[in-house]
């Protein structure tokens, strides 16, 4: 099904990060239900191949220096410089193409890079507590490895999309995405545009979504709203794309 609007999203540091942290905390209430073989030490997953918005980015920088890690930091990310992996376009400028039934060419990024995430210690995540979406919404049915790819039910890619759709949106007001590393060096960098390799933050043209997902992805909408103490943005989520 295919719903096509636009739907505004407030401005405000301390308003994005309150709306990110509802998202997170509404997902990860969601996904609970499934029974992911993921557990403390399955690293698998944990590569630079990982994508993210500048809003999680500056996130994961505030917690870096309240543990007082930045000179750690710099040096892993000057030795992560050349093994990145770059994607050419955003998650709600390849909906937009699917929404006007465009081809799109170069939408996927380069071969997966295996090399482990700079944030990875003995195999466990050192920054679990404000680890980005796209980390959050990895999962797997199985035990996955760099040969046994990870299995996960349908609903749940629907869910990680329409998710990373709307995280994307709440920086789209001149944040931007991509690589993980990319966009740290960026931020400590205190650039005020996007570098090349990052891309533009885009605001949600509509979900592409089968006619059975649309009561899921309604109740979870509706559950950010209520659970957000700033329920605007998320109210109109609700108004101009699913409300039935």
């Amino acid at each position: 099904m295919m719903i096509q609007q636009q739907a505004n999203v407030g401005a405000g540091m301390g308003r994005k990060k309150e709306l990110l942290h509802t998202v997170y905390g509404v997902y990860s209430g969601w996904i609970g239900r499934f029974p992911l073989e993921c557990q403390r030490g399955c690293a698998v997953c944990c590569t630079q191949s990982v994508t993210m918005t500048s809003l999680e980015g500056k996130e994961i920088l505030g917690f870096v220096k309240r543990t007082g890690t930045e000179k750690w930091l710099t040096e892993r990310l000057a030795k992560a410089a050349s093994v990145k992996s770059k994607a050419a376009i955003t998650t709600n400028e390849y909906a937009r193409a699917c929404l006007e039934q465009r081809e799109v060419n170069g939408d996927i990024p380069g071969n997966w890079n295996f090399t482990p995430c700079v944030f990875l210690e003995r195999k466990t995540c050192s920054i679990y507590e404000v680890r980005p979406f796209g980390c959050r919404s990895f999962g797997s049915l199985v035990q996955c490895s760099e040969n046994n790819g990870a299995e996960i039910a349908p609903i749940h890619l629907t869910v990680n999309t329409v998710f990373t759709q709307i995280i994307e949106h709440l920086n789209s007001d001149g944040g931007y995405c991509g690589n993980m590393t990319d966009i740290l060096e960026s931020l400590i960098a205190s650039k005020a545009s996007a570098p090349a390799g990052l891309l533009p933050a885009q605001p949600i043209p509509g979900f592409f979504l089968d006619p059975r997902e649309i009561k899921t992805i309604h109740v979870l909408l509706k559950q950010l709203y209520e659970q957000s103490s700033e329920n605007q943005t998320f109210g109109d989520l609700i108004d101009k794309f699913l409300s039935i």
